[in-house]
C-alpha cells in the first residue's frame, strides 16, 4: 500500500511542479481558451473569419465614406484618430492596418501599427514612448476585459476569450499591434 501511495504522491508533485512553472501568460491562455468566450470583432467591421474579398469590401466602403485611405507605400489602410483636444491637432494618431489571412484567404489577425501625425525625431512629445501608454488605455477602452500583462522584451499582452492583442513600441515613431485569433493559431499549431 505505501507503494501505490508514494507513486501517487510522486506524480501529484511532478503534475504540480510542472503547471507552477507555467508562465502566467501560458496560464491566462489555457485559462481564456478554455472558457470557450469567442470574442471576433475587430473594427470597423471587421473579424475573424472573413474572407480577403470581405476586408477589401469594407476597407472600400470606409474609403468612401472618408475614414480611411491607402496608408505610406499602399501596404495598410489607413485612418486618422482624432485627438480629445480639438484644439491640439499634433496629437492626432496615425493608425494604419492589414489583415493576416489563412491559406484559404480567411481573416485570422490584424497588424496595426500607431503613429503620431505630427512625429519628427526631433520633437520628444512625440516619440512612441509617449504613445504607447494612449495606444493601450485606447485599446482597453475598445477591447474591455482582462489587463495587458508584461511578457518577454517589453511585450504586453492581453487575452480574452480567443482574441490575443500584443504590443509593443516597434521603433521612436511606431507603436506595433497584433490582433490574433488564439483559437486559430493554436488550432493550427496543433495539426
Amino acid at each position: 500500500m505505501k507503494l501505490i501511495s508514494l507513486n501517487k504522491v510522486f506524480l501529484f508533485l511532478l503534475i504540480l511542479s510542472v503547471f507552477s512553472c507555467q508562465s502566467d501568460y501560458t496560464k491566462l491562455v489555457k485559462k481564456e481558451l478554455a472558457s470557450g468566450k469567442q470574442y471576433d470583432s475587430i473594427f470597423h467591421n471587421l473579424k475573424f473569419g472573413q474572407t480577403k474579398s470581405d476586408f477589401f469590401k469594407i476597407c472600400w466602403g470606409l474609403n468612401e465614406e472618408g475614414i480611411a485611405t491607402h496608408g505610406p507605400s499602399n501596404n495598410y489602410v489607413q485612418t486618422i484618430l482624432k485627438s480629445q483636444d480639438t484644439t491640439n491637432s499634433t496629437e492626432d494618431i496615425r493608425m494604419l492596418f492589414y489583415a493576416k489571412f489563412n491559406p484559404e484567404n480567411i481573416i485570422t489577425a490584424m497588424d496595426v501599427k500607431f503613429s503620431f501625425v505630427a512625429w519628427a525625431p526631433w520633437n520628444d512629445d512625440l516619440l512612441a514612448d509617449k504613445l504607447l501608454p494612449k495606444v493601450k488605455d485606447t485599446l482597453m477602452k475598445w477591447y474591455p476585459g482582462n489587463p495587458f500583462i508584461k511578457v518577454k522584451n517589453n511585450i504586453l499582452v492581453k487575452v480574452d476569450g480567443n482574441r490575443q492583442i500584443q504590443l509593443a513600441q516597434e521603433s521612436d515613431r511606431d507603436v506595433s499591434v497584433l490582433i490574433e485569433d488564439l483559437a486559430y493559431k493554436y488550432n493550427n499549431i496543433n495539426k
